[in-house]
């Protein structure tokens, strides 16, 4: 019986190891990945996009700031915006949310515009910005996809943008005012496939 209960137990823990690894389902052969060059008046940066599992998007982002740049000390909104298209930055359009165009997804039920801040799609946390106005952003998102032809992909008709805000996003539903999710933009950088 003793010998029998270490065998029971060996084929136990066998059995949970096995189902520990592959808790991961819908891994892609060859993760894909994106980049973006951030720029803006007095501010450079990169930004890395990668997608090893089917949504879940990792994103790494650095920008520098001069001195006398809008980049300063502190929380700085960012966003993920609709439209592949820096110059001017307003080209980058409102906040990404998917493809809501009712010919292609009918199901789309996206308020325009801020109504459904912070809810969109592209929303995502404050960059931090230190002393030296070196600002960094590591976070990883369920809500994008690298993946074309997908509802929620990043590599739709028109691409997409990071828009860096002068402000903190406040994360505020349907903000009273337009600096509640970060104020005017000063910085850009379109989202391409690598």
């Amino acid at each position: 019986m003793h010998i029998f209960s270490r065998a029971g137990a060996g084929i136990v823990v066998g059995i949970m190891l096995t189902g520990c690894s592959s808790y991961y389902a819908g891994k892609h052969a060859t993760p894909l990945r994106a980049k973006a060059a951030i720029a803006g008046p007095g501010i450079t940066g990169e930004a890395e996009l990668v997608e090893k599992y089917e949504g879940r998007v990792r994103i790494k982002l650095t920008v520098q700031g001069s001195q006398d740049s809008k980049l300063t000390p502190g929380l700085h909104g960012i966003h993920i915006h609709e439209t592949g298209n820096c110059e001017p930055f307003a080209a980058a359009k409102g906040h990404y949310d998917g493809n809501v165009d009712a010919n292609v997804n009918p199901q789309a039920s996206v308020n325009p515009g801020l109504a459904n801040h912070p809810y969109h799609l592209g929303d995502l946390q404050n960059l931090s910005v230190d002393e030296t106005r070196k600002g960094s952003l590591y976070t990883v998102t369920s809500r994008v996809t690298l993946v074309s032809g997908e509802l929620n992909s990043l590599f739709d008709h028109d691409g997409s943008a990071f828009v860096i805000h002068e402000l903190q996003d406040k994360y505020l539903p349907d903000p009273p005012t337009m600096d509640a999710p970060g104020g005017p933009r000063i910085a850009c950088g379109v989202i391409v496939k690598q």
